[in-house]
């Protein structure tokens, strides 16, 4: 069984990542919140574990200068399989 690796923000956290990483989706919090419940939803029927990982803009933007990465989308979900396996 596979683990699929979902972000827990708050509103505010959502409005400063679409402001700070590429290509981040830039739908309302609470647009982006039902569609992110729906491909939970999708990743559940098909039997995988679904972990939810809490991230803030600073601890993300400590990480891409940790790591010396751009701040975009594929670093931002690098991150979370990076802090949800731990």
């Amino acid at each position: 069984m596979a683990i699929q690796y979902f972000a827990k923000v708050t509103a505010a956290d959502h409005e400063t990542f679409q402001r700070t990483v590429k290509h981040y989706p830039l739908s309302s919090y609470n647009d982006w919140h039902l569609k992110e419940s729906s491909r939970i939803a999708d990743w559940r029927s098909r039997r995988h574990t679904i972990k939810m990982v809490a991230v803030t803009p600073k601890e993300f933007a400590d990480y891409c200068a940790r790591k010396k990465a751009p701040q975009d989308i594929i670093t931002f979900k690098a991150f979370l399989e990076e802090k949800g396996g731990a």
